[in-house]
């Protein structure tokens, strides 16, 4: 469960008001680290953005630009997909609830401005730091670009019982849109997969 955090975690999931959000639609790289109580993880992401369908595709776990195993979430659709091109599995699940939008809260405190590097290669950043207690306690400090509010770094701490996490998000080789629509179609094993499980339905529904 620890890289299913990572996996559903972008900036905030967003319901009343904003600062800023960024880009409806990119596509980039993420690095993660998560530690509990169990130990730590760590890994890459390649994640594919689209608010204006309101979905999003994540392969996980690159080596050398290589990923067997992939997620598609359509909040539209109101369903997702596991995938392992390389055993040519697929598990299908339900999809309920907000899309999650890569936005700072109105609520965010601003720590300050700051920037990367220096002279005509800085990068101007602005700094946050907010709180979700709706389900369980959070602490996040997003940075995000000054311009476009494009993600940069997050730092989330989640306090539950009995186990706290601790993970980061750091984003590079981000592009503006999505390069290639068919990342959020699921390959045709997956609609196999689907019909396999129901007519297992109805055969049981039958006996």
């Amino acid at each position: 469960m620890m890289l299913q955090a990572v996996l559903l975690a972008s900036l905030a999931v967003v319901a009343h008001g904003t600062i800023c959000c960024a880009p409806q639609q990119w596509e980039g790289f993420k690095d993660y680290t998560i530690v509990d109580n169990s130990g730590g993880e760590r890994g890459l992401q390649y994640y594919s953005y689209d608010a204006l369908n309101q979905r999003y595709a994540l392969s996980t776990n690159y080596t050398d630009n290589v990923s067997s195993n992939k997620e598609i979430w359509d909040y539209r659709q109101g369903t997702g997909y596991r995938i392992n091109s390389d055993k040519q599995t697929c598990e299908s699940f339900a999809i309920s609830g907000r899309f999650p939008a890569n936005c700072i809260p109105s609520g965010a405190a601003e720590l300050g401005p700051l920037f990367y590097g220096f002279g005509t290669d800085s990068l101007s950043a602005l700094a946050f730091q907010f709180n979700d207690t709706r389900n369980e306690f959070q602490n996040t400090v997003a940075l995000v670009t000054r311009r476009d509010c494009v993600p940069i770094i997050s730092t989330t701490t989640i306090l539950r019982p009995g186990n706290n996490y601790l993970y980061t998000l750091g984003y590079n080789n981000v592009f503006p849109g999505i390069r290639d629509a068919t990342v959020f179609d699921p390959p045709s094993y997956c609609r196999k997969s689907a019909m396999t499980e129901v007519n297992s339905l109805y055969k049981a529904l039958r006996v």
